[in-house]
């Protein structure tokens, strides 16, 4: 009998089966812009028309999405379910990090406004218990009661387009994280990284990727200055990846696709991983705060301004 290999199965890998997709990405960011309508799906996303529709049959069949008849007129609209809805801080802390190393890089600028205090904020990742931010190296995880074994059905997702690209209609407000983070394989070797797997075999054991598709994402996050090499032996093709300060500072974002994973995709059996903030000692839950007020901010209490630095200030 064929002994089939198995990876484990955290809260992430199972988020990834939802959200790590390009167009899964770029469709819920205008969701969270408040687009509801399938024709403005296509032009804010310049995704094909097939494309948009197939990603909305999945997001509403995995209840992120919900379709509703227009009140007026002839077909649908699209609208947030609180599975939905809880992925906002995913998406605050790609806002973050994109902020923080991609500031002067776009035509434009993306300001958050916290409408609790009213003042215009970047979201900060704290611990909800001690409200200290969350440094990943004060991190300690230990398996949980769900941590199994799965056999990986990576399916082939593929997209061709320019996530960074001008639209008719609209930019990615997050368009590196939705890259990087709409490519499944480039995260898990991310997640990789936070639990101290940072050997090509080793990863490759973690993730069974096959060796092609590693080799091809560790170059590109060596490239974007994501992971670094350090080599360990004497002969000069060893070497280990290690997180450089920009790649430790994805933390969160992987943080906000594990609690996610864990609200909505956890057995019985409890989460798959759990989490300990070694500041305060408490089991870690993170909140996306104000850095004005430190209140949480959500998606009923925040909204966005787009700055075009050619034609001035844009809501959204």
């Amino acid at each position: 009998m064929k002994h089939e290999r198995t990876i484990r199965a955290c809260s992430i890998w199972r988020a990834l089966d939802v959200v790590g997709d390009v167009p899964v990405l770029l469709i819920m960011e205008q969701a969270f812009l408040g687009v509801h309508g399938f024709d403005e799906f296509v032009t804010r996303t310049g995704l094909a028309r097939s494309v948009v529709n197939g990603r909305l049959k999945k997001l509403v069949d995995e209840d992120c999405l919900a379709k509703k008849p227009k009140k007026t007129g002839r077909g649908f609209h699209y609208v947030l379910t609180q599975k939905g809805r809880d992925q906002f801080p995913n998406a605050l802390m790609m806002l973050r990090w994109q902020h923080r190393w991609e500031a002067t890089s776009r035509d434009f600028q993306v300001r958050l406004h916290h409408a609790t205090c009213g003042a215009a904020t970047e979201p900060v990742p704290v611990c909800a218990h001690c409200r200290a931010e969350i440094d990943p190296r004060a991190v300690a995880w230990r398996e949980g009661p769900g941590l199994v074994q799965v056999v990986p059905a990576y399916e082939r997702r593929r997209f061709n387009g320019d996530v960074g690209a001008r639209r008719p209609g609209g930019r990615p407000l997050v368009d590196t994280m939705i890259e990087l983070f709409g490519d499944r394989w480039a995260t898990l070797v991310v997640r990789a990284m936070f639990t101290q797997i940072n050997r090509f075999d080793e990863i490759q054991r973690d993730t069974l990727m096959a060796t092609n598709i590693l080799t091809g994402r560790l170059e590109r996050l060596v490239r974007q200055g994501i992971l670094r090499t350090v080599p360990y032996s004497t002969h000069s093709d060893r070497v280990e990846y290690r997180l450089t300060e920009k790649g430790r500072d994805l933390y969160p974002v992987l943080l906000a696709l594990l609690q996610w994973g864990d609200r909505w995709f956890a057995d019985d059996r409890g989460p798959p991983l759990i989490l300990t903030h070694m500041t305060c000692g408490h089991d870690l839950r993170m909140e996306a705060a104000c850095s004005h007020c430190g209140d949480e901010i959500n998606l009923s209490n925040s909204r966005f301004q787009i700055n075009d630095n050619a034609a001035g200030p844009v809501s959204a």
